[in-house]
């Protein structure tokens, strides 16, 4: 004989039944690009809290020094202010990636496994001939990888992958690729020296240091379904999240497209991006000593005709990789910094400088400024952002004499803050 189901019970079954259904439609939605990976099961929905600034106000002072609690440094602001009135101490920008989940491994280990996106980020890596683990990593640069594919990836939709260097036998890459972050590894892919010789059509190879472009260039032909990378080289920091500094690109050179000149015919989205102003070389730089390069700048008509920026990070679209491409099967292999820029300009592409903040201690002038003439950028080229003497170095430059101490005394004091900024060189 049957048992009647309290009339409670049968009430309340179809409550029960839309609950489940509302947690899993909510998992589905928060969660909607990746599978899981076995040993990191999804336990239960992924809600992810990004890191915010605790100290929200203007943090440049009327004499554009910015306020940053240590009192030890007199950091000055020497190009634009920040777009985020807001001051990260360290435990701000990182203290969310310190302690990893379950959940965070999951999102960040299949952040790529559909590849919707047409946009990537590539992090660059040398992992050299060390089989030993010598150049194992260090938190603070775990931290900032996970924020990486956290922010640019999870939150702004872009594919990040770690693009590593390495010249190794199979058995001591496989070994030398166990000792990364688990949850990291799926996104690695790795290229060697050979590799790069054998790909290259044309053009004359040196090493990954003079020819940083060739690594780019193979990435983009080797996967097709991307439009636009970002090349980020390993020892660049971000103060401020990539998911709002990526956006800020785009909104600024989306008000400049809105607003070109009738003879421009500015790209969906540009063929260069480069976070130092674009501009002539002196005409005594090192570069245009060597013979592979004055073969090059013959080729463009001179050095009235070059144009350089720094490389550390710049993104690239489909167009400008297959330009620098074409050139290599015409036997034309050219010093990066410069190769770029210059064939973005000589084939009539859209190159955009981003200006972002720049901080000198103690001073309240840059380390160079570059000016360029209108008329030597290329024809689609936004032009207000560069006709000016644009501000260059401090901490965003060649080398860490500024950078280092902007970033070090930051971390070492947990009172400390920092404005936003792009930093350049972190060792």
């Amino acid at each position: 004989m049957s048992v009647p189901v309290p009339r409670t019970i049968r009430s309340a079954a179809p409550v029960l039944a839309f609950i489940f259904v509302a947690v899993l439609v909510i998992q589905v939605y928060r969660s909607p690009d990746y599978k899981l990976i076995p040993g990191y099961p999804m336990l239960t929905p992924f809600y992810f809290e990004p890191p915010e600034a605790s100290v929200l106000h203007s943090v440049i002072r009327g004499d554009n020094v910015a306020w940053t609690m240590d009192n030890e440094t007199a950091w000055h602001s020497v190009g634009r202010h920040p777009n985020q009135p807001e001051c990260w101490t360290f435990e701000d920008r990182f203290g969310a990636y310190k302690n990893l989940s379950l959940e965070m491994a999951a999102a960040i280990s299949n952040n790529n496994k559909k590849n919707r996106s047409k946009k990537a980020i590539i992090l660059r890596l040398g992992g050299g001939n060390d089989a030993n683990g010598k150049s194992a990593w260090k938190s603070q640069f775990i931290w900032h990888v996970r924020s990486l594919v956290m922010e640019a990836g999870y939150l702004a939709g872009y594919d990040v992958l770690i693009f590593v260097h390495l010249d190794l036998n199979e058995e001591d890459r496989n070994a030398w690729l166990q000792r990364l972050p688990k949850e990291l590894q799926p996104l690695v892919q790795t290229f060697s020296t050979r590799q790069l010789k054998e790909w290259i059509r044309g053009g004359q190879f040196k090493n990954v240091y003079e020819h940083n472009h060739i690594p780019i260039q193979m990435f983009m032909e080797k996967n097709p379904q991307y439009d636009f990378v970002y090349s980020i080289e390993n020892d660049v920091r971000l103060i401020g999240r990539w998911d709002t500094f990526l956006a800020d690109v785009d909104t600024e050179y989306s008000f400049h497209r809105k607003y070109q000149k009738s003879d421009q015919n500015m790209s969906s989205i540009p063929d260069l991006v480069s976070f130092q102003s674009i501009s002539q070389p002196p005409s005594d730089w090192v570069w245009y000593k060597e013979k592979e390069d004055q073969k090059c700048v013959k080729h463009f008509g001179g050095k009235d005709n070059i144009l350089f920026s720094l490389g550390a990070v710049w993104g690239w679209s489909r167009q400008l990789t297959d330009s620098l491409t074409k050139l290599n099967t015409e036997g034309f292999n050219c010093y990066f910094e410069y190769f770029a820029p210059t064939v973005a300009r000589w084939a009539n592409l859209t190159s955009f400088f981003y200006q972002h903040p720049l901080y000198c201690p103690n001073r309240d002038s840059p380390s160079e400024r570059h000016t360029i003439n209108p008329d030597k950028l290329g024809k689609n080229d936004p032009r207000l952002v560069q006709s000016s003497k644009v501000p260059v170095g401090c901490t965003y430059y060649f080398i860490n004499i500024h950078s280092q101490p902007f970033w070090d005394t930051w971390y070492q004091n947990p009172r400390a803050c920092r404005p936003p900024a792009l930093v350049h060189p972190v060792k």
